[in-house]
C-alpha cells in the first residue's frame, strides 16, 4: 500500500451481512491517512457500551468536519432481490463515489473485487481484517454496527416476538425457535434459510 500520493484513507466495513432479519449495512469512513483515535478497535471486540461512547467521539470529529462519513444500506427486501454478494457490493461502491477523490485510498475490509461496476478508476484495495489494522476501516465498522443495532433495537418493539433488540437479527437460538413457532415476519430475508425452506 503505497500512500505517497494520498492525504485521506477512506475505511469501509460492512455488518448484517449473515443476519437473518433487516438490512446490510455499510459505512465509509474518510479520514486524514495519519489519523487516529484512542480506544478505536473492530466493533465486533467492543463492549456495546464502549462502542457508544466510541460513536459519540466520532460524531464529534464528525460535527468538526475533522472526518466525514456515509452510510449505504440495502433492505431485505432489496437483498432477496439481489442476492447478498450483489447488495453487499453495491452497497460499497455507492460508499465510494460519496467519498472518493484522487487524493484518498480506499481500503475495504475482506477480499472483494470491483470490476466493472463503474469505480475501476478509484484506488481500491481489500486487506483481510483490516477492521483490526486500519483506524478508519474500526471507526466504519463502529458506526455501521452502532447505527444498525440502533434500528434494530426499535424495530423489537414492532416484531416483539423475535428478540430483535438481544440478537439483531442473527440467528441466536431463541430467534430460530421464534422463527419456527410464529414464522418470519416483514423483515425477514426469504432467500436465507430457514426461511426460504418454509412452505408458503
Amino acid at each position: 500500500m503505497n500512500l505517497e500520493n494520498k492525504t485521506h484513507i477512506i475505511g469501509a466495513d460492512e455488518v448484517g451481512y449473515g443476519a437473518l432479519a433487516y438490512s446490510l449495512v455499510v459505512c465509509g469512513v474518510r479520514a486524514p491517512k495519519d489519523w487516529s483515535l484512542d480506544g478505536l478497535n473492530d466493533s465486533k471486540k467492543l463492549s456495546e457500551k464502549r462502542r457508544l461512547i466510541m460513536t459519540g467521539k466520532l460524531n464529534e470529529l464528525i460535527l468538526k468536519k475533522e472526518i466525514s462519513f456515509h452510510i449505504a444500506e440495502r433492505t431485505n427486501v432489496e437483498i432477496d432481490q439481489v442476492g447478498i454478494a450483489v447488495a453487499l457490493k453495491q452497497s460499497y461502491v455507492e460508499i465510494f463515489h460519496k467519498l472518493y477523490d484522487p487524493q484518498c485510498q480506499i481500503i475495504v475490509d475482506g477480499i472483494l473485487k470491483f470490476d466493472n461496476m463503474g469505480v475501476d478508476g478509484y484506488d481500491i484495495i481489500s486487506i483481510i481484517k483490516a477492521d483490526t489494522k486500519i483506524p478508519a476501516v474500526m471507526a466504519a465498522s463502529i458506526l455501521a454496527k452502532t447505527y444498525r443495532d440502533g434500528k434494530m433495537k426499535s424495530i423489537a418493539n414492532l416484531y416483539p416476538n423475535y428478540g430483535f433488540d438481544k440478537n439483531v437479527g442473527y440467528g441466536s437460538a431463541i430467534h430460530m425457535e421464534a422463527i419456527k413457532k410464529y414464522g418470519p415476519c416483514e423483515i425477514h430475508r426469504m432467500s436465507y434459510a430457514p426461511m426460504k425452506n418454509m412452505k408458503k
